[in-house]
């Protein structure tokens, strides 16, 4: 007997070890094929991309995929059909883009078709992956119910549309933006683990060296400001909707060191909305029109063939080359003068002038002219941390493309194509003094919080061109916001503007002729008496009326930079200037809050005879004198020295409306003081520090 007992055991073990080590559990088999060892891919955790501030734009996140195989042996018909309405309740309750009886239409058809691997649900939580484990059926684990949870990562972004593109994406072999550019830095490395199975069906790692470890990815660290994004992308969108436009970029550009601070794209889609798909600014090469004309200006400074103030005649504003083909000055018919000088040709834009200057220079030589081009990098893809899939073009005398008229169409932005990067870098370089800036949009390489790597501002070209050429460019581009084009749109600006706009005509779909579609550009930089920023704004294909540079691109131009000076306080003025007087400035108003004020910081007030209410104020010795404003009721009174508050108090009292504009003090009136009031008065007061 005890033989028998003995004998007995031990084949029960055998028949244990054999059903272990064959995947025989409970009853049932798992794979008769089952090994004891298997090998799979583990990816590392892919590395977080930050703005300039620290703010997260993307991250990695674990997330779980949920299939369900109906033909595990355990799970009996019986079973599933006793307790598959109360699972599809439950999944109604937690997920409910289904019903119950949606839930359980699904689940009773996949039974019925015997899937083994059939998809539930996508990208749920840890938690909601808990829960389900707790309900009926799931709760029995993966091999007796047939629920398989596989854990994925998920890249989140933070800033919605924000630079959407520009960010990227990696996903079936296609990289874009930042995510493509530094995809192998972010996604770290992969290993090939092997796993052993334990009891229990639990498969733990086998450590074997330490490249079987999968190594989480970097972090970079961007230039990009959230806040000028922000304020990027709602311009251009606000201008594309209004221009119905095709499609439209922005970037905004740090002028001392080329960081690109924002990058906006925007294409229309099919249901009228603008959504960032296409990267224009990095990947549209074409013809820049007007805006390449501050280039034509460089060269023929620099070559000293003419200076900002010589003079060319316009023709009435048409001129013909070699008898056939002519270029005119359209936007500007009715209103020529004879002569144009290179400052007001740049200023008004002036086709005719600009074309004369450069064919008259260089028609023996064109090889002169284009060694600024070379000179400025134009016929270079920019080195930027986010490469293009295009190049730029300009051509060249010896090629088939060239002709009679390159010449003087290459000096008005045709017979070229560069990118709304390269153009913006060139005007930044003006900006700078004439040195140029690589651009960049990554400064700093991190792991787990350590820095490896910080990315300096590197230096292009430390001279474009002279410094007397620079003074001249710098001169003609501030014209062109006081004077010229784009006097309109930058007319009471706070802060000095400079730069150029542009219309150039497109070529059709097939590539042989004009269209009748325009694109419509403005590059410039501000403050332009100390530049900070620079900005180029490209709208393609307005089609609302409007196609010049100046009534499309320049407006978002003056938005964005009204914006970041509003909200920039390193690069505004003191209100109170520093004119050594030790006392601040003390505005026009009323007798009674200027003693209040002057009383409560210790300013002695000059005496004054009288108790009139409206004074204005007058500095004397460390002293505030009050000189008595004479206010008459019928007549628009002088607002120029007031405080916002004390002009609409003021205007109130005569029943003047006034509209206000800006911040600091009135500087400028829409109506001459002493104007007689009637109803429809109306007065805009412009404020400025």
């Amino acid at each position: 007997m005890i033989f028998l007992s003995v004998l007995a055991f031990a084949i029960y073990i055998a028949v244990s070890i054999f059903r272990l080590q064959n995947g025989y559990v409970e009853g049932f088999e798992i794979n008769q094929k089952a090994q004891n060892t298997k090998i799979e891919t583990v990816d590392g955790i892919r590395g977080n991309i930050y703005a300039d501030d620290g703010s997260l734009l993307a991250t990695s996140v674990p997330t779980y995929d949920l299939y369900w195989d109906s033909k595990v042996p355990a799970l009996s018909k019986e079973y599933f059909l006793e307790k598959v309405d109360s699972i599809s309740m439950l999944f109604a309750r937690f997920f409910p883009e289904k019903n119950k009886e949606e839930w359980k239409t699904r689940f009773i058809g996949i039974h019925q078709q015997g899937l083994q691997y059939a998809p539930i649900l996508k990208d749920i939580s840890f938690d909601q992956v808990k829960r389900i484990k707790t309900w009926p059926i799931a709760r029995r684990g993966r091999y007796r119910s047939g629920f398989i949870v596989e854990e994925k990562g998920k890249r989140m972004y933070f800033m919605g549309d924000l630079a959407k593109r520009t960010i990227g994406y990696t996903k079936n072999g296609i990289s874009v933006g930042l995510e493509g550019a530094f995809d192998s830095l972010l996604k770290g490395r992969s290993a090939q683990i092997m796993f052993q199975r334990m009891p229990g069906r639990i498969w733990r790692p086998i450590t074997v060296g330490d490249g079987q470890r999968a190594e989480n990815g970097k972090d970079i660290v961007t230039t990009l400001d959230v806040r000028f994004q922000d304020i990027t992308q709602y311009a251009l969108n606000k201008s594309l909707v209004k221009h119905r436009a095709k499609h439209g970029c922005a970037i905004v550009m740090d002028v001392q060191t080329g960081a690109v601070k924002a990058m906006a794209n925007l294409t229309r889609g099919k249901d009228g909305k603008y959504y960032e798909s296409m990267n224009y600014a990095v990947d549209q090469f074409s013809e820049p029109g007007s805006t390449f004309k501050i280039i034509s200006a460089l060269a023929l400074l620099e070559d000293e063939e003419i200076k900002l103030n010589d003079t060319i005649g316009t023709h009435g504003g048409k001129v013909e080359f070699f008898g056939e083909t002519s270029f005119e000055d359209d936007s500007h018919k009715g209103n020529i003068p004879e002569t144009y000088s290179l400052q007001r040709a740049i200023e008004v834009s002036s086709n005719v002038a600009i074309t004369q200057f450069v064919f008259n220079a260089y028609r023996k030589n064109p090889q002169r002219f284009l060694k600024h081009l070379y000179k400025l990098g134009l016929n270079l893809k920019p080195n930027f941390d986010i490469p293009s899939s295009n190049h730029p073009t300009i051509t060249e005398p010896n090629s088939p493309q060239w002709s009679k008229i390159s010449l003087p169409s290459m000096s008005i932005g045709y017979a070229t194509r560069l990118s709304p990067l390269q153009l913006l870098t060139v005007y930044n370089s003006i900006a700078n003094g004439g040195t140029m800036m690589s651009p960049f949009m990554v400064k700093e390489i991190r792991q787990n919080g350590k820095n490896l790597e910080k990315i300096s501002p590197t230096v292009i070209n430390k001279k474009i061109c002279s410094q007397k050429t620079v003074k001249s460019l710098q001169s003609a581009l501030r014209g062109v916001a006081l004077r010229g084009t784009a006097r309109n749109v930058f007319e009471n600006c706070l802060f000095p503007v400079a730069g150029k706009t542009g219309t150039a005509r497109l070529i059709n779909e097939s590539g042989t002729q004009y269209s009748n579609k325009h694109m419509a550009s403005f590059a410039g930089y501000f403050p332009a008496n100390e530049p900070k920023y620079s900005i180029i704004v490209v709208i393609n294909e307005p089609g609302a009326g409007n196609i010049y540079g100046a009534g499309v691109a320049a407006p978002v131009f003056r938005e964005i930079a009204d914006k970041i000076y509003s909200t920039h306080i390193k690069i505004q003025p003191s209100i109170i200037p520093d004119n050594g007087n030790s006392l601040p400035l003390i505005l026009n108003g009323t007798r009674q809050d200027l003693l209040t004020i002057s009383k409560g910081l210790n300013i002695e007030i000059k005496k004054t005879d009288g108790e009139y209410k409206w004074v204005k104020t007058q500095t004397q010795d460390q002293q505030i004198k009050l000189n008595k404003q004479k206010i008459n009721k019928q007549k628009v009174p002088d607002f120029r020295g007031m405080g916002a508050r004390s002009a609409q108090t003021l205007a109130s009292e005569l029943g003047v409306v006034v509209q206000i504009s800006g911040f600091g003090k009135v500087s400028m009136q829409s109506i001459r003081p002493g104007t007689r009031i009637t109803k429809k008065t109306r007065v805009k007061l412009f404020l400025r520090p």
